[in-house]
């Protein structure tokens, strides 16, 4: 993306937002946002900065690396839960989340309504497990293939 298409801070307008949050349970909202404004953020900036200390002294889940990157979900039901990905890992997911084939399923317009449509929540819950499944034997064989080039 060229510099001048780099979406800008949704809070201070002015520096590339470059940290993207989702809200999974309020409608869908998300926020994009630079490191700036994300650590001044009361909301999620103690949340990120325990995630970076997790990237930090973390390894790959799928290469078992040092840990460059990665995502993280919180939420007071179930806590944290950290997926961390080395450089060649991240890029191998990159490549795979890129493939039409492994596109997200659109969150319908009428989120609350879609949330009450039993068979469309089954069908939705479907597709995301075979998605899973796909990605974790892509990354496995990209893995595999990289120790047998000596790569890892």
């Amino acid at each position: 993306m060229a510099d001048q298409d780099q979406k800008l801070c949704d809070n201070c307008h002015e520096r590339p937002a470059t940290n993207h949050i989702c809200y999974g349970g309020q409608d869908g909202q998300s926020r994009s946002l630079c490191q700036i404004c994300l650590m001044q953020d009361s909301e999620v900036g103690s949340l990120m900065q325990h995630f970076t200390e997790a990237v930090r002294a973390g390894h790959c889940k799928y290469c078992g690396a040092p840990a460059e990157t990665g995502s993280g979900r919180f939420s007071s039901a179930v806590g944290e839960h950290f997926d961390l990905l080395c450089k060649a890992c991240s890029e191998d997911f990159v490549e795979f989340a890129r493939r039409p084939e492994n596109a997200m399923p659109d969150i319908p317009a009428d989120y609350e309504a879609a949330l009450r449509d039993e068979e469309l929540m089954k069908q939705r819950l479907q597709q995301f497990k075979d998605r899973e499944q796909r990605q974790e034997e892509f990354m496995r064989q990209r893995v595999s293939e990289r120790k047998s080039r000596g790569d890892a």
